[in-house]
Formats: structure tokens, sequence, C-alpha cells
């Protein structure tokens, strides 16, 4: 979507003189898809992390979330200097200069989405292989039932006179 709107917002300002007429509203759609599909990665890896460490790893599995989040805008850093860099050879314009009129920026856009969708396969692919702790969602349930029904006995023997 970034792309499509950018190559349409460059098209339009290369005609007008260097100016898009365009409303920043065109922004929109690609914003609250990206939103959207950040707070779907963050609850579902998070959620994941909870449910598949182990006991005593559990502050580690909240840290982590942070880790990977840095450690994503390190590499999109990275991303955007090695493009710079590859697109600049043979004396053209990069793909991310200064004037956004003279890159190719839609091209970047289209690069990263061709990045998430092998991103996706590989996501499918670990998916596909990967064991799952060896506890199911009815034994998570009795144990909060056995819990609950071995508090209430004990507060029962508590309260009860003793002989």
């Amino acid at each position: 979507v970034a792309g499509l709107v950018e190559h349409k917002r460059r098209n339009s300002a290369l005609s007008n003189g260097g100016k898009s007429p365009m409303s920043v509203l065109w922004l929109a759609p690609q914003l609250i898809l990206m939103g959207i599909a950040e707070a779907f990665n963050a609850v579902g890896q998070i959620e994941f992390y909870n449910k598949q460490f182990p006991e005593q790893m559990l502050t580690l599995a909240g840290s982590l979330f942070f880790v990977t989040l840095a450690g994503a805008n390190y590499l999109s850093t990275a991303l955007a200097n090695i493009t710079r860099k590859v697109t600049t050879r043979d004396g053209r314009t990069s793909w991310l200069t200064d004037d956004i009129n003279l890159g190719k920026l839609d091209y970047y856009f289209y690069f990263i989405a061709l990045i998430g969708v092998l991103n996706l396969f590989y996501f499918l692919i670990c998916s596909h292989y990967y064991q799952y702790k060896s506890m199911s969602l009815h034994a998570e349930e009795s144990i909060k039932v056995h819990t609950k029904e071995e508090a209430e006995a004990e507060a029962d023997a508590n309260t009860a006179p003793k002989k």
C-alpha cells in the first residue's frame, strides 16, 4: 500500500512542478494497516513467550519482546544504508535520496514488502516444525480449578474449630 501511494504521490509531484496536490490523508491506509499489524504482533509475541518459556524464564520472556524490537530498528537502519549504497552504484540516483521526488521510495517499499513475504514463508516453515510445550489448554484449566478447590479446602480447614 505504501509503495502504491508513494508511486501516485511522486507522479503527482513531478507533473505539478515538484509539489504534490495530494492530501496527507493518503497516508492513512498504510499507517492504519501498520498499526493493526503491530498490535497483533505485539500481543501474539508476548503471549507466545509467556506460554512457551519455562516458568523460571518468564522475566526473560517479557524483556525478549523489547530486545527483538530494538534489533528490528537496528536492522531497518542497516537495510536503509545498504539500499542507499547498492542503488547509487554506477552513478545512479539512490532510491532513498534527500529529494524525495528524485528518489524511488516506492521501489524501497516494494522491496520491504518482498522481504515481508519471504519472512511469512520462513515463519510458516518454522511454525510447522515447532514443538509446543506439552501443556494443553485442558491441563491449564484443570490446574486452575484444582488450585481453586485446594485453596477453598485449605481456607475451610483453617477456619474450622480445632478439637
